[in-house]
């Protein structure tokens, strides 16, 4: 698929790579500030586990307004609202001492916008994928993530050294900008246009009725968000994947994003640069990998693509139980992420392929608590585990239960049979 053929993809690209980058840098900036000030892997994993805290207190709702504004609109006012708090933040520790009850409200605030930018920007992508590139849309706008985290962490690790870290955040709000400027042309076409991407049609979900009626005019807010977690609870291959991707996450991400910085400070004792530079290895293997699904992956089925990828994802972080140097953990990091895409490309096409128009604005944003809200509260356990575990176990034992998550995909009833038809 080219981009200079689908202009409004394009747009969307574009916009979710600068968003990204913000976010990536966000996340260094956060944590690596939290680090400095406190010294602390508990406050550290709390401030962290506040920052997610909006997947589970915004997010069960967020989708339900998706659905009823225009997705672009959505897009365009979270990137408003995130580049004036994130700004926020350096400007106010210059006036005076910002405490880190401060970092944490801000940091709540800039994650309650990204609540409802991720399953805007979801939603969106069936309704601009021409016929049969729905796999190669997502695997085209999920490459913008792993761009922007070669591109994010690897600025950050040329600032850091010539700038206190709090001043990172600046860098941080232009992203949001940028991404908030190229987005500002882009227009969210109906909702019928996407049908041509081979998606179920927009009526029909759950025990497969007509629902006309409902579908032409939105239904009260409390109906629709009922509609939603009954759609959700209804269909089995929905709800088992949402709850494998809740524990896979509650499993990963804390570790990965908590445990990653203490394993190289206190582990490695690498720099605030070694961290970055560890964190843009991600982006290596990923791109390779999804390049290799939007070329190959059409002829695999999604929901078996997502087992293997979450196996091959717990398995390949057992090395770093052993690994002693930067070096060998920037390896490490490569591989593992080979297996990303396989998760992130697959679940989201599996998901567009199942779930009708008018409710992925609410499914979406329940896969997006599974994910943000889960790493919140693994954030919370990581800190407190690390007090007494050390960095190489917790990727250990953490890489094992991940890939058990793959396992029971294989196994479960209403999983194993992957997408028929």
């Amino acid at each position: 698929m080219s981009l200079r053929h689908n202009r409004p993809l394009f747009a969307l690209w574009s916009g979710e790579f600068c968003s990204r980058i913000g976010e990536s840098m966000f996340q260094i900036a956060l944590l690596w500030y939290l680090l400095e000030a406190t010294n602390s892997s508990l406050a550290t994993g709390l401030v962290s586990m506040i920052s997610y805290l909006p997947a589970i207190v915004v997010g069960l709702w967020a989708g339900v307004l998706v659905d009823r504004w225009p997705f672009v609109a959505v897009l365009q006012g979270a990137n408003v609202a995130r580049v004036l708090l994130v700004a926020a933040l350096p400007l106010l520790a210059l006036m005076a001492a910002l405490p880190i009850a401060g970092v944490a409200l801000l940091a709540f605030a800039v994650s309650s916008a990204s609540a409802f930018f991720g399953p805007a920007r979801d939603a969106l992508i069936p309704r601009l994928a021409r016929p049969g590139e729905l796999l190669s849309a997502n695997s085209l706008v999920q490459s913008a993530w792993q761009f922007s985290l070669l591109i994010g962490p690897f600025l950050a690790a040329l600032v850091l050294p010539f700038v206190p870290t709090v001043q990172l955040f600046l860098l941080v709000a232009l992203a949001f900008g940028v991404s908030l400027a190229v987005l500002l042309p882009l227009r969210t076409p109906p909702a019928d246009h996407g049908a041509a991407a081979g998606l179920r049609d927009a009526d029909q979900w759950a025990d497969g009725s007509a629902a006309q009626a409902a579908a032409a005019r939105p239904a009260a807010f409390g109906t629709a968000f009922a509609d939603g977690l009954r759609y959700l609870w209804g269909q089995p291959q929905v709800f088992w994947v949402w709850v494998l991707t809740v524990a896979n996450n509650f499993f990963l991400m804390g570790p990965v994003i908590v445990g990653m910085p203490f394993y190289v400070k206190m582990h490695l004792g690498g720099s605030a640069s070694a961290f970055a530079v560890v964190e843009g290895t991600y982006a290596g293997g990923m791109i390779v990998a999804t390049w290799a699904i939007a070329r190959f992956g059409g002829r695999w089925d999604p929901l078996r693509m997502l087992y293997g990828g979450l196996i091959y994802d717990g398995l390949t972080y057992l090395p770093l139980l052993w690994v002693t140097t930067v070096e060998g953990t920037v390896l490490t990091v490569l591989i593992h992420s080979l297996g990303i895409p396989t998760i992130t490309i697959s679940r989201i096409t599996a998901l567009h392929r199942i779930v009708p128009h008018r409710m992925q604005g609410r499914v979406f944003s329940y896969f997006h608590l599974a994910v943000a809200g889960m790493t919140a509260l693994s954030i919370g356990v990581t800190g407190m585990v690390l007090t007494w575990l050390p960095a190489p176990w917790l990727f250990c034992w953490i890489g094992l239960l991940a890939a058990g998550c793959g396992v029971v995909g294989l196994l479960h009833p209403a999983l194993r049979r992957g997408l028929a038809g």
